[in-house]
């Protein structure tokens, strides 16, 4: 073989192997269904997620309020994330159906992968741009411990979905503020002493770092622990615009696992 054929192989094996890689990374997200639904069960492993007349009471509901609002809340059920990272596979879902309305960004994916052992098994709620002042990503991580992770710990999963949701549509259709929920969340003062502890931590931390001389900034993400099990915070970003009329999501939200 000579050098100008050895380039050659040498090249298309890499781009064979990089395309492999690239197909294997990141499979293609399930496509917009139609006729198009709210409640989505797209898990092979619990097709009886929730029962069929919960199913259809929940599909009713999530209807009703798209009518009477125009917010939009589709809920997702799946096996696999296909190699997305939770709020990536959430913020994809949104863009690609286009849940919400595009000019208002007022979308809602709420995804829920109920497999696997303890602590694989993943709820990831993304809020579309346009309603991410009235439910910010902090706001978000409470509905996911409060709400959802207690009753999807006991196998009540129409119970924490419907929960979840009531807050949700509560929260963007202005019913209540998100302070005052903070303030009520986890049966009690639950969000304001969390601040409250978070502050002294911070306080203390403070006053260590100057004892010792270190001026530095403090930084990092990760989860926040409430109730009901591990929360995190967003996760990244996604700013193409909605692909099929619907809102933008920007990635944010946040996960729960159990």
């Amino acid at each position: 073989m000579n050098q100008s054929n050895m380039k050659k192989s040498i090249f298309l094996s890499g781009l064979f192997f990089l395309m492999f890689n690239l197909v294997g990374f990141a499979q293609e997200l399930p496509a917009k269904p139609s006729p198009f639904r709210l409640y989505n069960n797209l898990s092979q492993a619990m097709p009886e997620f929730i029962s069929s007349v919960e199913a259809k009471q929940l599909e009713r509901r999530l209807q009703a309020f798209d009518d009477s609002t125009g917010n939009q809340i589709v809920v997702i059920i799946i096996d696999d994330l296909l190699g997305y990272e939770d709020w990536e596979y959430a913020t994809e879902i949104g863009q690609k159906w286009g849940v919400g309305q595009e000019d208002k960004d007022n979308g809602i994916v709420f995804l829920i992968k109920p497999t696997g052992g303890q602590g694989e098994r993943k709820t990831f709620i993304s809020i579309g741009q346009g309603l991410e002042g009235a439910i910010p990503d902090a706001l978000t991580g409470q509905i996911v411990d409060y709400e959802a992770i207690p009753y999807f710990k006991e196998g009540r999963f129409y119970d924490g979905i419907n929960q979840a949701v009531t807050v949700l549509m509560d929260l963007s259709n202005g019913e209540y503020g998100a302070e005052e929920y903070a303030e009520n969340a986890g049966g009690g003062n639950g969000g304001l002493w969390f601040a409250g502890i978070f502050v002294i931590f911070w306080l203390f931390a403070v006053l260590y770092a100057r004892k010792n001389g270190h001026t530095g900034g403090t930084g990092g993400s990760g989860g926040t622990f409430y109730g009901g099990g591990f929360s995190s915070y967003g996760g990244g970003s996604s700013s193409s615009g909605g692909s099929l009329g619907g809102g933008s999501f920007g990635g944010g939200g946040a996960c729960g696992r159990w």
